[in-house]
């Protein structure tokens, strides 16, 4: 059965891609807001294999790095760039386990917005009725990770680079 909304999501990624990896910047923060930049778009995908050769014969990307890092185990997420780093976004492919992806999950991933001030943003995502969530990763310097979703469902990640 052909279903529109899937060759519609997957353009919809592979343009919003295009303009990432083309370094076009998108700006996302109201005047005198918080500091932020689009970091990167995250597609949950069923096979990183299928989705990275899919990514590097149409739009020439490569991989960069992949989490956790090589050497300590099985990743989770595969990251993509331009070859010698172009600039732009990075795309992110994200595969947790062999599980079908639950309905609606194929479409769309996470929108990850880096910013060095997290937590005002969740104070203002939290005032707009979104409910929040922070991820803790241990170490001495971790970053901040925080999740929330916009009104229509969409999951935004907030990342805070270590100091």
């Amino acid at each position: 059965m052909f279903r529109p909304w899937k060759r519609n999501a997957l353009v919809s990624a592979v343009v919003l891609a295009v303009v990432l990896a083309a370094g076009i910047a998108i700006p996302v923060a109201a005047e005198n807001g918080p500091e932020l930049s689009i970091g990167s778009v995250a597609l949950n995908v069923a096979e990183f294999e299928r989705s990275e050769k899919f990514y590097a014969d149409v739009l020439g990307f490569v991989r960069v790095g992949t989490y956790p890092p090589a050497g300590q185990g099985d990743p989770i997420e595969v990251f993509l760039g331009r070859p010698g780093g172009s600039g732009g976004a990075s795309l992110i492919l994200a595969h947790v386990s062999d599980d079908p992806l639950p309905e609606g999950k194929s479409r769309y991933g996470r929108i990850i917005v880096n910013t060095p001030e997290a937590k005002i943003v969740e104070k203002l995502a939290q005032a707009a009725g979104a409910e929040t969530r922070e991820i803790t990763i241990p170490g001495d310097n971790p970053p901040v990770i925080i999740f929330f979703n916009d009104p229509d469902g969409y999951e935004i990640e907030l990342y805070q680079a270590p100091k």
